[in-house]
């Protein structure tokens, strides 16, 4: 196939030169009944972008296949038997990811780094979720990939699983060894799906890790909104092979996503494709060339360490262009950095946290950004070591290495059933209701059915007065945690 075509796209420019005078959704119609102040901020071509597939970028019957042919050919660029662009993020893409391998009571092998999308299928569709511990780094206190061992320990204990789900890279840019622990699962003819979000260019430049499928992943989910150009919220699920079934696949595709996708986001995934399919090795390589100028830039900073290949484990392999910096010798927090730069300097990063931040760079990153982030944090370091910054001391939190994932109930009983708001430095030993997810990156430190420990509430408080940020916790302040009532009656 001519990975220089692109379906949707060219639909779509076709359906502007000769626009339909529309009696259907969406109600704007082609932007006229929008609020005139959106009109005025986003422009009137996403509007005019904003058809429908049907009787839009396609006829009443998608006779001219335009999406479908747009799917094709995105499964040529990976080398893929299977692929369809999601809507609705990586999120949904899992899900549907799950829903093709395993149905209610069904056995899921997830890495214990998976974010909580995989956790909340899990909970909604009532699979019962067996966690893989993953590689502790305590001298960064990060989490890296899945060790084969782990995972040989985990499908010996548990021989009906339906699937194993890893995530690699990590946030941090660190992979498992997918191809080592593809020949674990396929031993025992259990599929394994890589939530690859951060990793969908891989297959595009020879100078960043391999692809999770050229590794032998059954399913792999890509973000493309993340790093590759497309529209937030654009997302690939693509399948290799014979030992997922392509057909439930399909189906579980259908069932999930929405029946009104946005074309400007299905647009931006089409046209992402042809450019890494065709441009790829150029674009990354000069993408690597800067991550490395800021790498060495960063690294001459008196007080920052930057993660490198000599840090990841055996096996592994470090995405160069997520540049993570620990900035724990400075006596301050990431957080408090992070707010800094962004007030002072007009920069933000992908991720910060007690002691990190970590600043991605992408396809559109320029030169410049590299020079004002490299210039930001030298005048944050300055300033602090010369007295005439004062930031929040960072306090001593626990490592995550001791946040146990002990599961105490089933998830839907605890999420479903009776509850209560507890105090959170009272809760240990209460069972949790609610899912902690700090983000990012959004990887669940509690669930619900989970055993709280004393460790879960030192992390999260130090945390906490760090400036953790949790997505949509039921008490804001965080000092309440939704708590099952079966735990506190079975206690008395």
């Amino acid at each position: 196939m001519d990975q220089k075509q692109t379906p949707i796209l060219e639909a779509l420019a076709t359906m502007e030169r000769r626009p339909v005078r529309g009696f259907g959704a969406p109600g704007h119609n082609l932007g006229r009944g929008a609020a005139r102040d959106v009109r005025r901020l986003l422009g009137s071509r996403v509007f005019e972008a904003d058809v429908i597939t049907p009787k839009g970028l396609d006829d009443r019957t998608e006779g001219a296949h335009v999406v479908q042919r747009a799917h094709e050919i995105a499964a040529e660029a990976w080398n893929a038997d299977f692929c369809r662009f999601v809507t609705g993020g990586s999120t949904l893409s899992l899900h549907m990811a799950l829903a093709a391998v395993a149905r209610a009571g069904d056995t899921v092998l997830f890495a214990a780094n998976v974010h909580k999308a995989e956790r909340a299928h899990a909970l909604a569709a009532g699979l019962d979720a067996r966690i893989v511990p993953v590689i502790v780094d305590e001298a960064w206190d990060i989490e890296h990939g899945v060790s084969q061992n782990a995972l040989a320990a985990a499908l010996d204990a548990n021989p009906a699983a339906k699937a194993f789900v890893v995530v690699s890279p990590t946030y941090y840019g660190v992979t498992s060894d997918i191809a080592a622990l593809v020949d674990l699962c396929h031993h025992r003819g259990v599929p394994l799906i890589c939530d690859a979000a951060w990793g969908g260019a891989f297959a595009f430049c020879e100078a960043l890790p391999h692809d999770a499928l050229t590794k032998g992943a059954d399913v792999a989910v890509y973000s493309m909104h993340k790093t590759m150009g497309a529209l937030t919220q654009g997302s690939a699920l693509l399948a290799r092979g014979e030992l997922v079934d392509q057909q439930q696949l399909w189906m579980a595709y259908e069932l999930y996503e929405t029946t009104s996708p946005s074309v400007p986001i299905l647009a931006s995934l089409d046209a992402a494709r042809r450019d890494h399919a065709v441009d790829g090795e150029a674009t990354w390589s000069a993408t690597i060339a800067r991550a490395k100028t800021l790498r060495e830039r960063i690294a001459a900073i008196d007080g920052l360490r930057v993660l490198g290949e000599p840090d990841i484990p055996p096996g592994a392999e470090l995405d160069p262009t997520k540049v993570l910096i620990d900035v724990s010798a400075l006596g301050v927090s990431g957080y408090a950095i992070d707010d800094w730069l962004n007030e002072h300097h007009r920069i933000c990063v992908g991720l910060s946290d007690g002691r990190h931040l970590l600043a991605i760079v992408s396809v559109g990153t320029t030169s410049s950004d590299v020079r004002a982030l490299a210039k930001g944090l030298a005048d944050c370091v300055a300033r602090l070591r010369s007295g005439d910054l004062d930031l929040p001391s960072a306090a001593d939190a626990p490592c995550i290495a001791t946040l146990s994932t002990q599961m105490a109930m089933d998830p839907a009983e605890a999420f479903f059933g009776p509850v209560e708001q507890v105090a959170l430095t009272e809760a240990a030993g209460r069972i949790a209701a609610e899912t902690i997810a700090p983000a990012p990156p959004g990887v669940p430190r509690l669930v619900p059915g989970q055993r709280i420990t004393a460790e879960h509430i030192a992390w999260l408080v130090a945390n906490r007065h760090l400036g953790m940020f949790l997505l949509d916790p039921i008490d804001p302040s965080e000092k309440t945690i939704r708590c099952t009532v079966a735990d506190a009656l079975s206690a008395d």
